[in-house]
């Protein structure tokens, strides 16, 4: 028969082994959710809604600037730029923006440029209509991701409106301050006829405490006209009042130079 003693120590190790067992069933259990946390996606609407108080948070701290911006055209599978373009556009805030075009090589290239750099001024008195946010986004939340060695959240988008303005796409959110890092898509409506489809990337970046686009690569397939792509990149700012003050100046000078175009065109 077994002693009392061994019977003493034997309860006292299988007590001490269910008390080591249920300490780490408690912890166990009070770590789980905090795994779980880590795991699952953020709140949707929260996670837009911060993407949107960026952008606006980002217009408040919009200063006066002008870049220098190149601009090139190629056709596809071409090595060398069909058209290049330099241009210097000027931003006051709130919604002024005008260009002027520094070099150029001229041809069907030259006035897509200018077609773009348009698009870019008229967009610019309402920029409601390029936010993104509820008001002009579905979004579907696809996980987290790196891009350029920042950790992202990535986010399908698709428009509300029939607009060219807006992308049907997906875009990279700087999961430490919700900045938009890159989109990238189609246009929720086709720019023109004669352009079957369009594939829009932009990219931004902080200038002088101001989120911008920087570089944009576009690929556009053109009816009876083949692929073409069209690149830019900012290449130089100028921030601060001397930009507030020649902005209206260069204004008057597009026109002017507008002007000049339809002339030569008669």
């Amino acid at each position: 028969m077994l002693g009392a003693e061994f019977r003493y120590k034997s309860t006292v190790t299988t007590a001490a082994v269910l008390a080591v067992i249920l300490v780490v069933q408690v912890y166990a259990s009070a770590a789980e959710p905090n795994a779980q946390s880590v795991n699952s996606p953020p709140d949707l609407a929260t996670l837009i809604q911060n993407i949107t108080n960026a952008q606006i948070a980002n217009r408040m701290h919009i200063k006066p600037y002008s870049v220098v911006r190149e601009y090139k055209v190629f056709e596809a599978g071409a090595e060398r730029p069909r058209t290049q373009v330099v241009a210097r556009v000027s931003f006051l805030p709130p919604d002024q923006k005008s260009y002027e075009i520094d070099r150029s090589t001229g041809g069907m290239g030259g006035t897509v440029i200018r077609h773009i750099l348009d698009h870019e001024v008229d967009a610019a008195r309402d920029p409601r209509e390029l936010i993104v946010s509820g008001d002009n986004y579905k979004f579907e939340y696809l996980g987290e991701g790196m891009l350029d060695g920042q950790p992202c959240h990535k986010l399908r988008i698709s428009s509300k409106h029939d607009r060219k303005e807006l992308l049907n796409g997906t875009i990279w959110v700087d999961k430490a301050n919700y900045r938009i890092l890159r989109m990238e898509g189609e246009p929720a409506k086709s720019p023109s006829f004669w352009v079957k489809d369009v594939h829009i990337v932009l990219e931004f970046r902080d200038v002088a405490g101001m989120w911008l686009q920087n570089a944009t690569h576009a690929t556009a397939h053109v009816r009876f006209g083949g692929e073409y792509n069209v690149t830019s990149q900012d290449l130089n700012y100028d921030v601060g009042s001397a930009v507030a003050a020649n902005s209206r100046l260069n204004h008057h000078h597009r026109r002017a130079l507008i002007a000049a175009d339809v002339q030569a065109l008669r």
